[in-house]
């Protein structure tokens, strides 16, 4: 008999159901240049951090426990405001046979209106079941 398990996360994760409409521009922190931005899908997001997947042959800068920026998300209209925000990358998943790589980041430093939106955005998922 299997026990059910419970969760672990810290935070309540937004799981986006097609993550291709759902897209971040992201760049290791010391390259803020918006114009040298990585595309990426956003697979799922919680008030703690993201999960990302970023083609591999763009992945350069980008390594575990390093810092990125995420220069805006698109594809959400309430986080257009959410933007400019450091991450550190938490993890890194790269199977030499796949295009994409995984990349898990955790949110740093946040204003309290970045707070407030992330928080904002995450509960009314929650409430919608998204």
């Amino acid at each position: 008999m299997t026990e059910h398990q419970p969760e672990k996360r810290r935070h309540h994760r937004i799981i986006f159901k097609d993550p291709r409409k759902i897209a971040a521009l992201i760049s290791p922190l010391d390259q803020e240049a918006p114009d040298e931005a990585v595309a990426s899908s956003i697979l799922n997001m919680s008030e703690g951090g993201i999960q990302i997947s970023v083609e591999r042959s763009s992945l350069d800068g980008i390594w575990r426990g390093g810092h990125i920026l995420l220069h805006c998300i698109s594809g959400l209209p309430d986080m257009a405001a959410f933007s400019d925000v450091p991450m550190q990358v938490v993890w890194i998943m790269d199977n030499e046979y796949l295009d994409h790589v995984l990349v898990g980041a955790a949110f740093n430093n946040l204003s309290e209106q970045q707070e407030e939106s992330l928080r904002s955005f995450v509960d009314a998922c929650l409430e919608q079941r998204y």
